[in-house]
């Protein structure tokens, strides 16, 4: 989504009603979040802006800003951490692992193809599909991207780990 440079329709701090709306929405999205991490994340008095823009393909974003890192972002009425939230917090996510290598070709606008998964001993994480996962590299814990299942776990494992497995929306080194 943000491989390619986007165009900002507006800048604009955020009110303290919208503020605690968005403290509610972000804990309604993300019930692994406790109250003290949502008030960490939405803070009360520091800077929070909401950033208006659309993306290259003309998907309307809105984007939080909290001291000048992208945090949240908002698309189609749904609400989504930046990968710079997952590495303060990178358990509210399940995650699946692939090699360094896939991480050029997801930066570049690529989608998370089932055979660069990575099984760990343990088995994949389960999810339903359009489930929002993070996607990390063998060997790191942090977050590299952002995406949706485009299948359940159990259809991944009985397809054979074969077709596309994330709509990656978001990834390290994309210009949001």
């Amino acid at each position: 989504m943000f491989a390619k440079a986007f165009r900002v329709k507006s800048n604009t701090a955020i009110k303290g009603s919208d503020r605690r709306k968005l403290r509610a929405d972000v804990t309604a999205a993300f019930p692994t979040l406790g109250t003290d991490q949502a008030s960490e994340l939405v803070p009360g008095k520091e800077e929070l802006n909401i950033v208006k823009l659309y993306a290259h393909r003309g998907d309307a974003v809105t984007v939080y800003v909290s001291g000048g890192n992208p945090v949240l972002f908002e698309l189609e009425k749904n609400l989504y951490p930046t990968v710079y939230t997952l590495w303060s917090y990178p358990d509210l996510l399940p995650a699946f692992t692939t090699w360094p290598l896939v991480l050029e070709k997801l930066v570049g606008g690529a989608d998370l193809m089932l055979p660069g998964i990575v099984v760990p001993p343990a088995g994949l994480p389960q999810v339903q599909k359009g489930d929002l996962c993070a996607i990390v590299l063998v060997g790191n814990r942090a977050p590299v991207a952002i995406g949706v299942a485009a299948m359940s776990t159990s259809e991944m494992l009985t397809s054979g780990l074969k077709g596309r497995g994330f709509s990656v929306l978001h990834t390290y080194e994309d210009h949001l």
